[in-house]
């Protein structure tokens, strides 16, 4: 297991979670969530330095600055969300109590509290999406905390009583309590914060609201596999994870310790690991379920390289921040995290990765290689299993994605905005067989580059683990045994995708016909262009690059171009996207069949 290097979590690693509500000391004097009254001065000599510290300064005092002539949010509905206020706002209140507290200058000081007690006037944060609530409690108790000092009595009960009233009360019962996703994370984030932030006040309902947070999110922490795979995917992880940090990070400082939480969390330790390995060198992303497709800076890794001591996983952030800067997405709210951390890293120091390759197990076991770490033309594969009917699941086992060459060969469309989908009436949160979120195009079987049988769903609630892993410079990526995934359509399947020696990606499928006579489709989302060349080749261009699609196998395959224009109004458009693949005709009842897939130049 990899050590932890900080000293807190060293020393505290062995002492148990606090029995009951009761045992839980109280907390340090305000400020008391992540930093306290003091450090500041470590920070502003991290800027004085220059280097990353000074360019992340900027970044927060540029947005900062454009805040002192913007009126505050407004609690406005997107569909059945506040979620956009509550995210702005946190953004808006962390930026400018940061700056405050580095600067000094009234004028942060004096918006900052103007959005709070907008927000604190709402009817209520819209706990029937509770996420809402969580960030608009956390966004507020941060301002609170660290403007402690300089508010007014008036101001300090009107703040407080909202993060009591709209914040902390409403949550009881909330499923968040009991799930293994990131509802947990943020929900139980946004729950501790305000809890530490009118501690004096309401010392009996913090307590208990930090006894009931320390229970519930170790069921949460539990989805990481030991490796650190992340269940959710790229996208999720960046919101999990950044919470989860949050919650770390205020029980520290407020107490000296996690109280035990994270004893025993490699895992999610090793999680940053998994995320260095998820971006592409094109920047892209290996965007399974409901992931993004493009990559995004990753703030978070700062504040684990700390943890673990391996600073090599910021690798792929400082080379994406030399061509995109902080192109960041949502969790930019809980950026000043990084910039405390960056007091810690000597960044002019940091050198690649030592590995190539990485595989997991756990929910969602998957496998990843990329040839190299400073040429946007190395080559990628990403190879997964697991389950569709996990938490923001597509229909994708047995998937992968191939860039190379600074091409996306094989691709994954990714997750669509889910207002546009709730907007028109869609269940999209239903993971039944028979769930119209099967339907949607991009999360459906049809988009993804799997094998199916013809107008057949495959199953969903299956899990399939990889069995193989091949990791030496002949042969790079997995096995896996599909048989479960066709629900007796098939007698049985496996699948193998793998790249050899000259980085060329191979897919080998080998299965055995059911019952009944049956017809399948082998298909794969390219962002080249596609043309086919005869019975056995499809040739695909893209960007001054040309590769050969082949079809190796002795029975009969029709190969076939499809587009990936929506199928139904409520599905997003896929510019720049196509399918190729091909037909599997009149396989026999028991009949065995071989299908190898190269993909060459």
């Amino acid at each position: 297991m990899r050590k932890i290097v900080i000293s807190v979590i060293m020393c505290l690693a062995a002492l148990p979670l606090f029995g009951t509500a009761a045992d839980i000391p109280a907390p340090c004097d305000h400020p008391r969530l992540v930093l306290r009254a003091g450090e500041e001065a470590t920070v502003r000599e991290a800027i004085a330095k220059g280097g990353m510290a000074k360019e992340a300064y900027s970044y927060i005092k540029a947005f900062s600055d454009k805040l002192l002539t913007t009126p505050p949010m407004e609690r406005i509905m997107t569909g059945r969300r506040l979620l956009h206020v509550s995210r702005e706002v946190l953004k808006r209140v962390f930026y400018l109590s940061t700056m405050y507290r580095l600067d000094g200058k009234r004028e942060y000081l004096d918006r900052a509290v103007e959005e709070m007690i907008a927000v604190c006037r709402f009817t209520d944060w819209n706990p029937s999406h509770f996420l809402d609530v969580a960030e608009m409690t956390m966004a507020v108790s941060i301002g609170y905390d660290w403007l402690y000092p300089e508010l007014s009595e008036d101001q300090r009960l009107e703040i407080r009583t909202a993060i009591l009233d709209k914040g902390l009360r409403p949550s009881e019962g909330q499923w968040f309590l009991t799930s293994n996703n990131n509802w947990n994370q943020v929900c139980n984030a946004g729950m501790v914060c305000g809890a530490l932030a009118v501690w004096e006040d309401a010392p009996d309902e913090a307590r208990a609201m930090v006894q009931r947070s320390l229970e519930s999110n170790p069921i949460s922490l539990a989805s990481y596999s030991m490796e650190g795979c992340y269940p959710e995917g790229y996208s999720y992880w960046e919101y999990g994870t950044s919470f989860q940090i949050m919650l770390i990070s205020v029980l520290e400082s407020a107490f000296g310790s996690d109280l035990g939480l994270m004893e025993g969390q490699e895992g999610f330790y090793n999680s940053s690991k998994f995320m260095s390995m998820m971006s592409t060198p094109a920047h892209r992303v290996f965007s399974y379920f409901d992931g993004g497709r493009r990559q995004i800076f990753q703030s978070m890794q700062a504040w684990m390289a700390t943890r673990t001591g391996d600073h090599s996983v910021l690798y792929p952030e400082l080379t994406f921040f030399r061509d995109k800067g902080f192109t960041m997405g949502d969790t930019d709210r809980l950026f000043p995290i990084f910039l405390i951390s960056c007091s810690k890293i000597d960044f002019s120091s940091i050198k690649a990765p030592s590995y190539n390759t990485y595989h997991c197990s756990g929910l969602e076991p998957m496998f990843m290689y990329r040839s190299g770490w400073d040429s946007p033309y190395d080559a990628y594969l990403g190879v997964k299993g697991g389950r569709s009917a996990d938490n923001h699941g597509h229909i994708d086992v047995g998937s992968f994605v191939f860039e190379s060459d600074g091409v996306c060969w094989a691709a994954d469309l990714g997750s669509q905005d889910y207002n546009s989908l709730e907007s028109r009436g869609v269940n999209l949160w239903s993971s039944a067989q028979d769930s119209q979120r099967w339907d949607v195009f991009r999360i459906g079987a049809e988009s993804h580059n799997i094998l199916t049988v013809k107008d057949k769903r495959p199953i969903v609630d299956t899990r399939i683990p990889i069995r193989e892993v091949w990791d030496k410079k002949s042969r790079k990526g997995a096995g896996l045994p599909m048989t479960a995934f066709y629900g007796g359509d098939l007698d049985s399947c496996y699948r193998k995708v793998y790249l050899d020696k000259k980085d060329d990606l191979h897919v080998e499928d080998f299965f055995i016909g059911g019952e009944s006579k049956l017809n399948l489709i082998w298909k794969m989302c390219t962002e080249a262009e596609a043309r086919i060349l005869g019975p056995s080749a499809i040739e695909l261009k893209k960007d001054g690059k040309t590769r050969i699609l082949r079809i190796h196998t002795k029975h009969y395959a029709s190969p076939r171009i499809w587009p990936t224009t929506p199928r139904h109004d409520y599905d997003a458009d896929n510019p720049g996207t196509c399918l190729v693949g091909f037909e599997i005709k009149n396989v026999q009842p028991h009949e065995k069949v071989k299908v190898k897939v190269s993909l060459e130049k």
